[in-house]
């Protein structure tokens, strides 16, 4: 057994403690936890019980930063994985927030996968948008069921190509600059080709609306 010969306030925003047993400085918990646990000076305690509560002190601020950071914007369940360990926290700490996070269902890569699918259908094609996904960690199966709810990007393609035209000459040199751009997007060869079609056939882009 060891003995808590100090207790003293961290620096730094929170209320947090410095820990020190036998003399030495051993770890820094928050004041909550600290008080919870009813530690004080004098008091004999082992390290791997300090260790339990120094855990748990860190699950409770690591939650904490990561509820922070979704209330801002949405997040994706790699994302704050990320974020935490940036931050310093162990990986099984990191691992246990977000399990917790998904079961309060602040974190849910499906319902992010649609809401980011709908807010940049008009923007990008299926194959940027499956790219972007997956960079941000979303699992493959879960982008899969979202890109099926799209139909046909048509009417986005045309969108974009008359915005691209805009004071531009229909020239073939424009046209195939117009065909890079949108494959640049990820949109399908198919509604491309659609699209390009009817600019070739004299179709008047600029009343596309």
């Amino acid at each position: 057994m060891s003995v808590i010969t100090d207790l003293k306030q961290a620096k730094g925003r929170g209320k947090r403690l410095h820990i020190y047993l036998d003399g030495e400085f051993t770890c820094t918990i928050d004041q909550f936890t600290a008080y919870k646990h009813r530690l004080k000076i004098g008091q004999e305690i082992s390290v791997d019980i300090l260790e339990e509560i120094t855990l748990e002190s860190e699950l409770s601020s690591g939650f904490e930063k990561a509820i922070d950071l979704i209330s801002k914007t949405p997040k994706t369940k790699k994302q704050v994985y990320d974020y935490l360990k940036e931050k310093g926290y162990l990986p099984k700490l990191c691992y246990a927030i977000v399990e917790k996070l998904c079961e309060y269902k602040y974190l849910d890569d499906e319902q992010y996968a649609s809401m980011y699918i709908n807010t940049y259908l008009n923007k990008y094609g299926k194959r940027k948008l499956m790219f972007n996904l997956a960079q941000k960690g979303i699992n493959k199966q879960i982008i899969d069921n979202a890109i099926e709810e799209i139909e046909n990007q048509n009417k986005a393609v045309e969108l974009i190509a008359k915005k691209y035209l805009k004071n531009k000459e229909p020239t073939r040199e424009n046209i195939e600059k117009l065909y890079r751009h949108l494959a640049n997007k990820g949109f399908d060869w198919q509604d491309i080709n659609a699209v390009v079609s009817k600019i070739r056939n004299g179709d008047n882009y600029e009343s596309w609306d």
